[in-house]
C-alpha cells in the first residue's frame, strides 16, 4: 500500500500516521512494523518519530487495508441514542463527549469497539480522532477533532498547556487543607505507573492542584487542576499523598466495600484560543457516596 503526504499530515508523526491509517493495528503491532522495515518513507527505513513531510512517499507491507476505506459500522438504535447523549458540542472541526465510566476510548485487544469507533460510526467520518484520553473507568468531557489540521492544532496548544481541565475527584480519607499542589515525578512501568525521587531514568514532572471541596467523615471531595499531562497522574498522586480514588482498584484501597465505579469525573475543558469553555454538572452520586456507611 502506497500513501503520498498531503497537508492534512505535513508534521505528524510516521507512527501516528500509521495508527490513524490502520485502525485496527494495535500501537505496538505498529511500532514492530516500522522495526521490522516493513514500513518506509520514500524508500527508506525512518524511525517511529519521524514526522512526515508533505509530499512523502510512505509504502507499507503486511498490512491490513486501511480502516478508512471500510464501510463505516451500523450502530444499533440504543447505540445511536446512546450517541445522541454522550455527544454535548460540537462545530465544524471540534466534537466534546461526555463519556461514561466503563466505557474504553478505542478498540484494542480485549474490546471491539470504544467510544472512537461509535463516534465515527455515528457521524461517518473517518476522519474523526480524539487529541486526548481518560482512562476507562473515569467519566466525563474529551475532545476529539474532524479533520487531521484541527488535531494538529488542538495538539499543538495541549503541548503548549493552552488547554485547561478541570477533575472532580471523590478520594478515601480526610483532608484538612483547604488547598495543596503535588508535584512530583512518575514513570510508566510495565502495567502501572511509579513515582520516582527525580527525573532520571525517563521519570516526568507531574504537577497537579486541589481544592476541597466538601468533607466527609471518612471521604473528601475535590477539584482538581491539571498542570501537567501524565498517565494516571491524578491516581497515582492522590495514592501517594495517602488519599486514594475511591473505587480505584488499581492503586487504591483494596479492602471494604467494593465500588461499582471510580470516583474521577472529567468536568470542565476550556481552550481560550478557541473560545472553547464547557462544564458538566457533577454527577449526584459523588455526593451520595460522600458518607460511607
Amino acid at each position: 500500500m502506497e500513501f503520498t503526504i498531503n497537508q492534512d499530515y505535513h508534521n505528524v508523526r510516521l507512527d501516528r500516521f500509521l495508527k490513524k491509517t490502520y485502525r485496527e493495528i494495535p500501537l505496538p503491532g505498529i511500532f514492530k512494523m516500522i522495526r521490522k522495515g516493513n514500513v518506509k518513507v520514500n524508500r527508506k527505513k525512518k524511525k517511529q518519530n519521524y514526522r512526515l513531510q508533505e509530499g512523502d512517499i510512505v509504502r507499507v507491507w503486511e498490512a491490513s487495508p486501511p480502516s478508512a476505506t471500510k464501510e463505516i459500522a451500523q450502530l444499533s438504535f440504543q447505540q445511536q441514542k446512546l450517541m445522541e447523549q454522550v455527544i454535548i458540542y460540537q462545530d465544524d472541526n471540534i466534537i466534546l463527549c461526555n463519556k461514561p465510566a466503563g466505557m474504553v476510548m478505542h478498540s484494542g485487544s480485549s474490546h471491539k469497539y470504544g467510544l472512537l469507533e461509535l463516534i465515527i460510526s455515528h457521524t461517518k467520518n473517518p476522519q474523526f480522532s480524539f487529541v486526548h484520553r481518560i482512562d476507562k473507568m473515569t467519566s466525563g468531557v474529551v475532545m476529539g477533532a474532524k479533520n487531521q489540521m484541527t488535531a494538529r492544532k488542538l495538539s499543538a496548544l495541549i503541548r503548549q498547556h493552552a488547554v485547561e481541565k478541570e477533575y472532580i475527584v471523590l478520594v478515601e480519607g480526610s483532608i484538612r487543607k483547604e488547598q495543596f499542589i503535588l508535584k512530583n515525578f512518575l514513570k510508566k512501568e510495565v502495567n502501572r505507573v511509579r513515582v520516582h525521587p527525580n527525573d532520571k531514568n525517563g521519570a516526568k514532572e507531574a504537577i497537579s492542584e486541589f481544592i476541597v471541596l466538601k468533607h466527609g467523615k471518612k471521604r473528601t471531595l475535590l477539584q482538581a487542576k491539571l498542570h501537567t499531562g501524565r498517565t494516571h497522574q491524578l491516581r497515582v498522586q492522590l495514592a501517594e499523598y495517602g488519599n486514594p480514588i475511591v473505587g480505584d482498584r488499581k492503586y487504591g484501597k483494596k479492602e471494604g466495600v467494593k465500588e461499582q465505579q471510580m470516583f474521577l469525573f472529567s468536568q470542565h475543558l476550556a481552550v481560550p484560543a478557541l473560545k472553547i469553555d464547557f462544564s458538566l454538572p457533577v454527577p449526584s452520586v459523588f455526593y451520595d457516596r460522600l458518607t460511607v456507611f
